[in-house]
């Protein structure tokens, strides 16, 4: 019959035969064609996918290769880095090494060239006019000039660390001119003021001199006592001559602890080692070193000072023979 369709199955125990319709006979040859077209699809889409799994691996590969050079360029560029760095490190030690040894050496030519100038000024003949002056001067004369202009050394001391004039700053490494001295001391050494006065300030100012002492002495004198652990005077307050003032330290831009000492007049630094050296013994000094100022001039107001006080508290007998 044309409706029907006879399926037989054979084995080792025989031939089977099974009848199936005309229409699941269509239906399984529409399977057939749908498992057939899947199949090509899938088989066609797999073998794609093979390809591009393909392509994807050596692109990969590639991906890795270039990985593996940029890492060798970067570590050849890193070692040549490191060698240029070392080099320049060298090179950065020994231009320091040069510029400290240099720096000893302008340090060393200028105390040198210092110390010729001292030597110069201290050999440097005075005035015929000057000798006189100097000849005229009794001791209570240098004495009453010594309580009223800074005289002496304010403190004791180690060593003069540093001196007056043009120099290498030990910090900023500049070259800046100093315009005092300074003594090297322990932290908490007493600090002296050189001659009477009274105290015009005391405090930290931020000049990185740190805590700091000035004191008007009058007849166009100031001292300066900077780089203090601690003040011992306030502003405003009368001190004499020897008086403490305060303690050494290190306050401010210092490189260890010491006292920095000024002397200005009419507002102008002086080289403070003159007056440091001024005393009964070493009289001529400062007058020999020191020529900015018109000794002769404080040397007849003392005088005339020195008369006024004798004349009120001494005979008229005792004045004569002092005069």
């Amino acid at each position: 019959m044309r409706d029907r369709m006879t399926i037989t199955l054979t084995d080792v125990h025989g031939s089977r035969q099974y009848s199936v319709t005309h229409l699941f006979r269509m239906f399984f040859m529409w399977f057939l064609s749908a498992i057939a077209i899947v199949v090509l699809i899938g088989g066609g889409i797999l073998w794609q996918m093979i390809s591009e799994r393909t392509e994807l691996e050596g692109q990969i590969e590639d991906l890795y290769l270039q990985k593996e050079a940029m890492q060798a360029n970067y570590q050849s560029e890193l070692d040549k880095q490191t060698r240029l760095y070392s080099e320049l490190e060298v090179d950065k030690n020994a231009l320091e090494s040069v510029v400290q040894e240099k720096s000893g050496e302008l340090n060393f030519l200028q105390g040198a060239l210092g110390k010729i100038e001292d030597s110069f000024k201290m050999a440097a003949p005075i005035s015929e006019k000057d000798q006189q002056m100097l000849d005229s001067l009794s001791p209570l004369d240098l004495e009453m000039m010594m309580q009223r202009m800074p005289s002496g050394l304010p403190t004791t001391f180690k060593m003069i660390s540093d001196g007056y004039g043009w120099r290498t700053h030990p910090l900023t490494k500049k070259r800046t001119f100093h315009e005092g001295m300074d003594f090297s001391c322990d932290v908490g050494t007493p600090v002296f003021t050189t001659a009477d006065g009274v105290v015009e300030f005391t405090g930290d100012s931020g000049d990185g001199y740190g805590t700091k002492v000035i004191i008007n002495h009058g007849f166009g004198f100031r001292s300066v006592y900077a780089h203090l652990s601690k003040a011992a005077v306030s502003r405003g307050a009368v001190v004499s001559r020897r008086d403490e003032i305060g303690l050494s330290g290190k306050s401010g831009m210092s490189s260890g602890p010491h006292l920095h000492y000024e002397v200005h007049y009419l507002g102008k630094s002086l080289n403070p080692r003159a007056f440091a050296d001024w005393g009964i013994r070493k009289f001529d000094t400062v007058f020999k070193q020191v020529r900015e100022i018109p000794w002769e001039s404080f040397a007849e107001l003392v005088r005339l000072e020195k008369q006024l006080v004798l004349k009120q508290s001494l005979p008229k007998d005792a004045l004569s023979k002092e005069n």
